[in-house]
């Protein structure tokens, strides 16, 4: 069986330290209430209490649960774990050998609003040879059996230091491959974050790393907070800690299901290239009717190759 796979190839050493605000996690956030001291436009939901009676997911669930590996075959292929393993034989070097095994580190928390732990399992995949192929896996809870809805891949054989979930977003701290490091010794570090859309696809919504000589390269939102409520027109700020090329970040405005609404570029102020800066975006899109759960995203492109160099996103309820 011949499998092609792409890899990532890493430009950056990033790092692991941004990305970690503490947030409020809901279902559907409450309409703004009289007294609250933030600003008339901006409410911090709560946290939704569980239904009665319904039971949790349990990570004993979780290590004998069924896993969808489509991702890593192209075609579909489901697995059932027992005791966090299997494999299709004893035999690595058969053509269509296959074995799956679940991580140790496991992270509970609420991925789709609905007031349950959900999780974030680590699967590594292997079919003969030494690729260990590592995917990180949304799990949620239905009436407190697992169901895997979603997984992305991470690296070849990487290190993942850490793995929670804040406000409905996966967090991952990893150490991946750079593209000159050998197999055995990944030397990269970053942090990555992961939201659940369409119960089927998790979107990179923050990425976050260090310049070349070790100095933090993020893109850091400030307000409004996360899964906060919010009113037409409001504004996003934040700050860069280096600062893009010719200062300019792109954006992009996403519906609930993860529609684009529009994008465009926002300047920083960094006074000098690669200062840190601050910057903002008014955002106004009453007259479009984009309500729900939206998501604002700023980028930063690597103008050699493309590829993201850092990353974060608000996600905000607008009523």
């Amino acid at each position: 069986m011949n499998r092609k796979l792409l890899l990532p190839c890493l430009a950056l050493i990033l790092s692991i330290l941004a990305c970690s605000v503490d947030f409020n996690l809901t279902d559907t956030p409450p309409a703004p209430v009289d007294g609250t001291s933030l600003p008339p436009t901006e409410v911090t939901p709560e946290l939704p209490a569980p239904p009665p009676g319904t039971p949790a997911l349990t990570v004993d669930a979780l290590r004998n649960a069924t896993y969808n590996i489509v991702d890593f075959f192209g075609s579909p292929l489901t697995v059932t774990l027992t005791d966090g393993h299997y494999a299709s034989g004893s035999d690595p070097a058969a053509v269509d050998y296959l074995a799956v095994s679940m991580g140790d580190m496991i992270a509970f928390g609420d991925l789709n609003y609905d007031g349950l732990d959900d999780a974030a399992v680590i699967l590594g995949i292997n079919a003969g040879g030494t690729g260990v192929f590592t995917y990180i896996a949304a799990v949620l809870s239905a009436a407190g059996a697992p169901l895997h809805a979603a997984s992305v891949f991470v690296d070849d054989r990487p290190m993942i230091p850490a793995l929670s979930i804040l406000a409905g977003e996966i967090r991952a701290q990893t150490v991946l491959h750079g593209a000159d490091d050998p197999m055995c010794c990944p030397s990269m570090p970053m942090d990555l974050g992961y939201r659940l859309y369409n119960f089927s696809q998790l979107v990179l919504t923050c990425q976050a790393g260090e310049t070349p000589g070790g100095a933090p390269r993020q893109i850091n939102l400030s307000t409004p907070a996360d899964l906060a409520v919010v009113a037409y027109p409001f504004t996003v700020s934040g700050m860069v800690t280096v600062g893009p090329f010719e200062n300019t970040l792109a954006y992009n405005i996403y519906t609930p299901d993860n529609t684009l609404v529009t994008g465009g570029s926002v300047m920083t102020d960094s006074p000098n290239p690669g200062d840190p800066g601050a910057f903002s975006l008014p955002v106004e899109l009453s007259m479009a009717g984009v309500n729900g759960l939206v998501r604002i995203e700023f980028i930063e492109y690597s103008m050699e190759d493309g590829a993201i160099m850092t990353l974060d996103s608000v996600l905000v309820n607008v009523p």
